[in-house]
């Protein structure tokens, strides 16, 4: 029977201090009502704002270092940078059937192509910024809340889940663990894989190494110099390249680190790239 909360205290933090990680992955399967006081909610708890809305995972304020001392040039200098507040992080990249959502109810004004591999949990993929902003202006106004693109900062945040490696697990990739080029998945180099096949973070977090590509809100830079302290976007008028973050299917594994960041131009969509929402809170 599918496991639901309706006001109450989040099942998964109800049986966080029994279970490792990995157990806590099988019991995060299970639906989640959309019935919960957002004040109630701490580091880790799982919910949904609506039946088709995106599953969140509230991610803590905290501090960390942008970058890797080890990447190329445009992943330094070093930055530490703040986030002051709490916000809540898309469980998964942005799925078919959440998009697919907005367009039926005439909210976004394209049905994006699938390539034939599927729709449901695959992560949608074939979008531009301006696809984006369109989802999240109609899931902002069927909720009520704030949602948008994290900015850099945030993302890396929220992906590192407070290591400082080069993947949340440590720093060399981990045959099967996510999927890449060469990582060793049924996917690998193919295409897509449907969201939640691997391993979730210790934050609760899927899909950060590898899948698709990750837009964030960040216009491109050449590297980290002039970074916000406290994790702001760079943005600017005209930005004709955002950042994406987290590798991709397409990519070798060295693309799937935290600190890893690549340009897209805004007038490009691809089959490797997609997009995971921030819901601001309080």
């Amino acid at each position: 029977m599918p496991i639901t909360f309706h006001g109450l205290i989040p099942v998964t933090r109800i049986f966080a201090p029994l279970l490792g990680v990995w157990a806590l992955a099988l019991i995060a399967t299970a639906p989640v009502s959309a019935q919960v006081d957002e004040n109630t909610l701490v580091a880790g708890d799982i919910f949904k704002d609506c039946d088709i809305c995106p599953e969140l995972v509230v991610i803590p304020p905290g501090s960390f270092v942008m970058g890797s001392p080890v990447g190329k040039p445009r992943e330094k200098p070093l930055r530490r940078i703040t986030l002051k507040k709490r916000s809540a992080m898309g469980r998964f990249e942005t799925t078919f059937a959440e998009y697919d959502a907005c367009t039926a109810a005439g909210g976004c004004s394209k049905k994006i192509y699938d390539r034939e591999w599927g729709r449901g949990r695959r992560p949608v993929m074939n979008v531009l910024y301006t696809d984006i902003q369109e989802y999240m202006r109609w899931i902002s106004k069927k909720t009520g809340k704030t949602y948008r693109l994290p900015s850099e900062a945030e993302w890396e945040y929220a992906a590192r889940a407070d290591s400082d490696t080069e993947y949340w697990w440590g720093d060399d990739m981990i045959k099967g663990e996510a999927n890449c080029r060469g990582c060793g998945t049924q996917w690998s180099g193919v295409k897509s894989a449907p969201v939640g096949s691997f391993k979730p973070s210790p934050w609760g977090l899927y899909d950060v190494h590898g899948n698709v590509l990750e837009m964030v809100e960040d216009c491109w830079t050449t590297s980290h110099k002039g970074v916000d302290p406290y994790g702001k976007a760079k943005v600017f008028p005209n930005c004709p390249n955002r950042v994406v973050k987290g590798g991709a299917w397409y990519y070798l594994s060295r693309v799937s680190r935290s600190a890893s960041r690549a340009r897209n131009d805004m007038r490009v969509f691809s089959y490797f790239i997609g997009f995971r929402v921030l819901r601001e809170m309080d």
